[in-house]
């Protein structure tokens, strides 16, 4: 018996050293060395800091100084009173002066997050050369929290102010939804800037009809993250807490084998997709200790599949695919 019991749990061990071999081996195969990485060099140009920093009494004069490097956000005629007069009310604004003053507290500097944003973009030009880097910025929004960053063709823009921890006095004043809340942290700025570069520059057009097509469509959007951002907790990409993921790590095979036996995958019902693949404090139907948007992360977990079962298949091709039945079947998903 002691002999049974000794090389059961040898076997137990041995089992989950490789399995987690397995999943290490998984994650690592997006890291890319340091030294075929290519050199990156970013500033992120602070427009909130330099604009609350003019002194008002000759405030036109320092708008004019500062104009050259800020010109997404000052591209006008300095000498157009009214123009400068709205920009005085923003700065002299009691509200926007309290919120510039805690964004300050946060992000005294953002050496921290420069780095951070130069080893996504190292991996982005690694991934595609010829991608043009955009000038990044940072400002203060007022909260402007339905779109945090914002991108056109040359510029990317980062509202600081809407990085300021989900314990923020005004977010709860604004009556944000706490799962949302949860995300407007200092640690999802980089994720939310990567992803806005995917969904402005890289993700294919096409209308997703079914659930599993929107499975497809963020299992892509997710594994571009992993790409870009090799050494960020998933927890961060899909906004979910520790104990959300571990909830779907464990009801995986129940989650997924109720979506099975009532053909959600090929349902194209406008509100099961919706509730299947949005924001939320967990998911409808099932426990309130699971995660929302479980779709997505099985999306996710089915690109992975298929990536590890496919080591030439390139992250190019990857993103062009819109086939989300061949996705499937080629993946041999099934948790």
């Amino acid at each position: 018996m002691k002999k049974f019991n000794f090389y059961s749990v040898f076997f137990l061990l041995f089992l989950s050293s490789v399995l987690f071999s397995c999943r290490h081996s998984e994650r690592k195969a997006l890291v890319i060395p340091q030294n075929k990485l290519p050199k990156v060099k970013l500033e992120i140009h602070r427009y909130g800091k330099a604009l609350f920093h003019l002194n008002l009494k000759n405030f036109k004069t320092g708008l004019k100084k500062i104009q050259p490097e800020f010109l997404p956000f000052l591209n006008a005629d300095l000498n157009d009173t009214a123009h400068v007069n709205q920009l005085y009310r923003y700065v002299t604004d009691t509200q926007i002066l309290y919120v510039y003053r805690k964004t300050m507290k946060v992000f005294p500097q953002l050496t921290t997050e420069q780095q951070r944003l130069q080893s996504a973009f190292a991996h982005l030009k690694y991934y595609y050369p010829a991608y043009l880097l955009p000038k990044v910025y940072s400002y203060i929004s007022d909260m402007y929290y339905e779109q945090p960053v914002m991108k056109n063709q040359h510029a990317l823009v980062i509202a600081l102010d809407d990085y300021l921890g989900e314990k923020f006095p005004l977010y709860i004043d604004l009556n944000i939804p706490q799962y949302h809340r949860r995300c407007m942290t200092k640690e999802n700025m980089v994720v939310d800037v990567v992803r806005t570069l995917y969904r402005n520059d890289f993700q294919q057009k096409f209308l997703p009809k079914t659930l599993l097509d929107n499975m497809l469509e963020a299992g892509q959007e997710l594994y571009f993250l992993d790409a870009m951002l090799p050494d960020v907790s998933d927890t961060l990409k899909i906004c979910y807490t520790g104990k959300q993921l571990q909830w779907m790590e464990k009801n995986k095979k129940e989650v997924w084998a109720v979506m099975v036996k009532n053909r959600f995958l090929y349902s194209t019902n406008y509100m099961l997709i919706n509730k299947m693949t949005q924001p939320g404090p967990f998911s409808d139907g099932f426990s309130h200790a699971s995660p929302p948007a479980m779709a997505r992360w099985f999306g996710w977990q089915m690109v992975r599949k298929y990536m590890q079962k496919h080591p030439k298949m390139t992250l190019q091709k990857l993103l062009k695919m819109k086939d989300s039945q061949t996705l499937l079947q080629d993946s041999g998903y099934k948790p």
